[in-house]
């Protein structure tokens, strides 16, 4: 009987303890690296300034003496007169798609469509702040590719 035990015990102990070793001390199979961080991420900044053109014509005043219709305010906030100028901001990066992102930006009429140009060339939305200084609002849109 001892012999059998002391037999069993010179099989089992190598089974047993390799079945214990870790795989390789310097890789963890559950540990997943972040792929996005191997990548080079590139921001812009497009800044619309929209200048409102019917503030020129009318002062506060008038509105509030009630010289200017209700109808007419209500037009002037559904289909605003204003001009917009734009800039794009990408740091050093003066390639050709930024060039032509500025050709393009002198016909537009709305933040929408200078959004949707840049998004042409892969750039994402990322946020948008909105300052307002009298009769002028500057938009900042802030774009991540």
């Amino acid at each position: 009987m001892k012999k059998l035990i002391l037999l069993m015990l010179v099989v089992m102990v190598p089974f047993l303890t390799y079945s214990q070793k870790r795989t390789k001390k310097g890789t963890d199979k559950t540990e997943t690296k972040d792929k996005s961080s191997n990548e080079k991420s590139n921001f812009m900044i497009i800044k619309g300034v929209e200048v409102d053109m019917t503030q020129e014509g009318m002062d506060e005043a008038e509105i509030q003496a009630g010289d200017v219709s209700l109808d007419q305010l209500m037009k002037k906030h559904i289909k605003p007169v204003s001009r917009f100028y734009f800039s794009y901001d990408v740091g050093s990066l003066r390639n050709e798609e930024v060039q032509k992102l500025i050709e393009s930006s002198k016909k537009f009429r709305s933040m929408a469509q200078a959004v949707n140009a840049s998004a042409e060339y892969g750039w994402e939305f990322e946020n948008a702040t909105v300052v307002i200084d009298g009769a002028v609002k500057i938009h900042y849109y802030f774009m991540k590719r």
